[in-house]
């Protein structure tokens, strides 16, 4: 794993099990209970604590979203930079330390019961990080291997196809190498999953000027169209009420315009509903929106609304010592929202200077923001209200990073 890609290392990991009253249950009280059926919400969310000692992964569940604050002594531990998905009610935990994803059931208690695991050792893989995991649907995920493969595996089963190519992705451009995007730039719509790629080099600061847009079939699993993207570094995927899908980049590609003249900017495509082209007529730059800065990160919202972090040039020094990671990584950012529809831009009320590499996820019609500090030593959970404001609800230790409605 790459640390300018994550912005962290891990080594050691912890489950937290959560609810709205914070009690957690231990190991024995799992063993003596049966899974017990109910229809209440589950929600996940994933933090990591990082330490000279180690590093510990909390997975919390809970089944409120009005949560207001994390024990992490009520905790289980799971080894290494632990990773959470969730498809069809059921909790997956990526193994920091080992090529091992485990299927959980969530109890009302909060108690998680393991119920398969599969591991990727036959791959050649160290890790299988969920964040480099797409769930297509319950029978259906896609694992990344070597950048441009795919793994083939299904959730219910816990079993694995193997490995499947993409005919005509290009591994290496222009002395770049092909780089697949996270599960942020990951989308499925209808009867296709869509994942972007983009070429870089060794320290994530030169990006070629085009992306590429793969367009899986679920029937089989099959690749069905490449889309070039007039875009670098393509990373995050949204999709709004009408299933336009928008793609965007990630904090790392915005550090050369920056720094270097010359440096391919970035901008925003879309793919319209029921299309399986690049709508041409859409793609823009929202830098003349929000001041002429850089941006990074559109995520949609609704009503024609997203949220993007905008870059303060004005409040960092730059000269010949300046570093791409005092950009990518420091507290010189501002999440704006942007009216597509309309044009037009405003900061986010209530919000401070945050980390261009911020998390957001809507989960029930509610947008929740994970804000981590410069040193990712602490996270800040905001809720972004419809009215443009936003509320702190808690702060935790680590770096909070994955947030998931498991049923």
């Amino acid at each position: 794993m790459s640390t300018l890609r994550r912005l962290a290392t891990a080594s050691a990991a912890t489950t937290l099990l959560l609810t709205t009253t914070l009690v957690g249950c231990g190991d024995d009280d799992e063993k003596t209970k049966p899974p017990v059926e109910t229809k209440d919400p589950v929600y996940s969310l994933a933090t990591s604590v990082f330490s000279q000692a180690g590093s510990a992964t909390y997975v919390s569940v809970f089944n409120s979203l009005d949560v207001t604050a994390l024990d992490l002594t009520k905790a289980r531990e799971h080894s290494g930079f632990a990773t959470i998905g969730a498809v069809d009610g059921m909790l997956f935990v990526g193994a920091g330390e080992k090529p091992e994803v485990s299927r959980y059931t969530v109890r009302d208690d909060g108690s998680l019961e393991e119920a398969g695991r599969i591991s990727f050792a036959n791959y050649g893989l160290a890790t299988s990080p969920l964040y480099f995991n797409q769930f297509v649907d319950s029978t259906t995920a896609y694992m990344s291997l070597e950048e441009s493969k795919r793994i083939l595996w299904n959730p219910s089963t816990m079993e694995i196809s193997g490995p499947v190519e993409a005919p005509g992705l290009v591994r290496e451009r222009e002395d770049l190498v092909v780089k697949t995007s996270y599960d942020r730039g990951r989308v499925v719509r209808g009867d296709y999953a869509f994942q972007a790629f983009y070429w870089t080099d060794g320290e994530y600061f030169d990006f070629l000027p085009t992306s590429q847009i793969a367009i899986y079939s679920k029937a089989d699993d099959s690749l069905v169209k490449l889309l070039d993207a007039p875009c670098p570094g393509l990373d995050v995927a949204t999709q709004d009420e009408a299933g336009n899908i928008y793609f965007s980049n990630w904090v790392f590609s915005s550090a050369a315009p920056v720094l270097k003249e010359g440096a391919p900017p970035t901008c925003l495509v879309r793919i319209k509903a029921g299309s399986q082209e690049i709508d041409t007529a859409f793609t823009r730059s929202l830098s003349s929106l929000v001041g002429n800065r850089e941006t990074a990160a559109f995520r949609y919202l609704g009503n024609g609304v997203g949220v993007v972090a905008v870059f303060y040039k004005e409040n960092l020094t730059i000269d010949a010592n300046t570093k791409p990671t005092d950009i990518t990584g420091g507290l010189h950012w501002k999440l704006w929202q942007v009216n597509l529809t309309a044009g037009t831009a405003a900061p986010v009320e209530g919000l401070d200077f945050i980390a261009g590499g911020y998390y957001a996820f809507t989960l029930d019609q509610r947008t929740f923001l994970l804000l981590p500090t410069a040193d990712y030593s602490k996270t800040a959970v905001w809720e972004l209200g419809t009215s443009g404001a936003a509320v702190k609800r808690f702060e935790t230790l680590g770096w909070a990073y994955q947030f998931v409605k498991v049923r």
